[in-house]
């Protein structure tokens, strides 16, 4: 029998790798064990196209046990200490209906929320105003009754704690659920290292799948109006999720708070007891700070900002996929930084972070979506874009401060702190326009002074 200390010490390493497929429930068929490798090949652009062939998918899935959502809960508690109170009790103790969408969170929510934004970005789908008390929450705490027998004593397990089961809310909703969107881009270097080790273990179709699931519960719970419907819809993503999709939706609830990001190993093996998983990248990938992951319609992870090959061993120690996003920072509380929209520009000139932050939130409560801080330039569909004249060699720029607006009008602005930088910085304005001439390209002064602005014909500004 395992002891706490134990598997607090452990379970990071024991949630490193899924070796099952994401099925949508049991299904017959023969087994697949074979560890298929994973195509590398690098794009004229600098980017590495990672190609994930469909597999079939693994017969006699293996179960989740108790005890490893025991070891699960007891570091996820370590990285998130909380004292349950007496409301979260209540809440689990009945709460057999739809709850008002007005209800006010619990003190640990808010904190919990910003960690997982400023991990994954903006949320794909609207986050009720309080998770706890949402329709989504209820019914994910009532599907565990409608689980296969394997599975449904660890759910239980795992949902018992309410932060917990907030978490996994979060994990479908801010990022499981882009997946089911048309060729997902992961613009968040965290989420990037994140979606590159789930490619590797489950397969890119899988995580399609699985969020179409999360997206089909999150529409049918908020249209619920009675305890028998949120019944219903619990019943149904209950028997739709299998064992490994429940692993995964573990396993980026956990991500969410964790300390690290824990390594996929040379040879894409996690420990025994899981077995390998599904694809191998035998040349290693380090990912940077701005890694971009773009996914495509036949299974092709496109990702910027990598390295990829023999230079990557020593980087990565061994580790088949490191980044620079796996030791995870200071909270912003602690840095005196702003992060909801992302990891502080520079800790050099907290003005020009604090800048950017300010710009964003105005333009999120205008409305625009798709909110950007210092990520690679993409268009309003969020494809990626380069200078076709780049100067310098520099293909790909990094706007300060992107979103879409309401019109879908892609909306790029650059600061500059420093008016030894302006030569520069309006290079790096003139690259963009060049780069998406379908998106507003501004670049101001750190005191609010415009210095250059690029307006598409047939699009209204302000």
């Amino acid at each position: 029998m395992w002891n706490v200390s134990s598997l607090c010490r452990s379970a990071l390493a024991l949630w490193l790798c899924l070796v099952l497929s994401c099925s949508s429930g049991p299904r017959s068929g023969a087994a697949s064990t074979t560890v298929v490798r994973v195509a590398a090949r690098e794009l004229s652009d600098g980017r590495w196209a990672l190609s994930f062939p469909p597999l079939p998918p693994v017969a006699n899935a293996r179960e989740l046990s108790v005890e490893e959502a025991r070891a699960l809960l007891a570091v996820f508690q370590q990285d998130f200490p909380l004292a349950e109170n007496a409301r979260g009790r209540r809440l689990w103790a009945s709460s057999r209906q739809v709850a008002s969408m007005d209800s006010s969170p619990s003190d640990w929510e808010p904190r919990l929320r910003q960690e997982y934004l400023t991990r994954f970005g903006p949320s794909r789908l609207p986050l009720p105003a309080s998770l706890e008390d949402s329709p989504v929450l209820l019914a994910l705490r009532l599907s565990p009754g409608y689980m296969a027998p394997g599975l449904r004593d660890a759910a239980l397990e795992m949902f018992r704690s309410p932060a917990f089961l907030v978490s996994v809310t979060l994990a479908m909703l801010v990022y499981v659920a882009a997946w089911a969107l048309p060729e997902p881009v992961f613009s968040k270097a965290f989420a990037t290292a994140v979606t590159v080790r789930l490619a590797l273990a489950v397969g890119v179709h899988e995580l399609i799948q699985l969020g179409r699931i999360c997206v089909r519960l999150y529409e049918e719970s908020m249209a619920a109006r009675t305890a028998e419907e949120l019944e219903a819809v619990a019943e149904r993503f209950g028997g739709a999720v299998g064992a490994s999709a429940l692993r995964v939706l573990a396993l980026v609830a956990s991500f969410g708070v964790a300390k690290v990001l824990p390594p996929v190993s040379a040879g894409g093996l996690g420990p025994p007891m899981w077995g390998p998983s599904r694809y191998v990248l035998a040349e290693g990938m380090s990912l940077n700070s701005g890694a971009v992951a773009h996914v495509v319609a036949d299974g092709t992870v496109v990702v910027a900002g990598a390295l990829v090959g023999t230079m990557v061993a020593p980087v990565c120690g061994g580790t088949v996929v490191c980044s620079m996003q796996d030791e995870v920072g200071s909270p912003a509380s602690e840095t005196g930084l702003s992060t909801r929209y992302g990891g502080a520009h520079t800790r050099r000139n907290p003005p020009h972070n604090e800048t950017i932050e300010k710009e964003l939130a105005r333009r999120e409560s205008a409305g625009h979506g798709d909110l950007r801080k210092n990520q690679s330039q993409v268009t309003a569909q969020g494809r990626p874009v380069q200078d076709p004249s780049p100067v310098g060699g520099i293909r790909f720029r990094r706007p300060d401060a992107s979103s879409v607006r309401p019109d879908g009008v892609r909306h790029n602005t650059n600061y500059v702190s420093n008016p030894k930088d302006l030569a520069r910085e309006i290079e790096a304005f003139e690259s963009m326009v060049r780069a998406d001439r379908k998106a507003i390209q501004e670049l101001y002064s750190l005191d609010g002074t415009l210095v250059r602005r690029y307006v598409p014909s047939g699009v209204s500004f302000p």
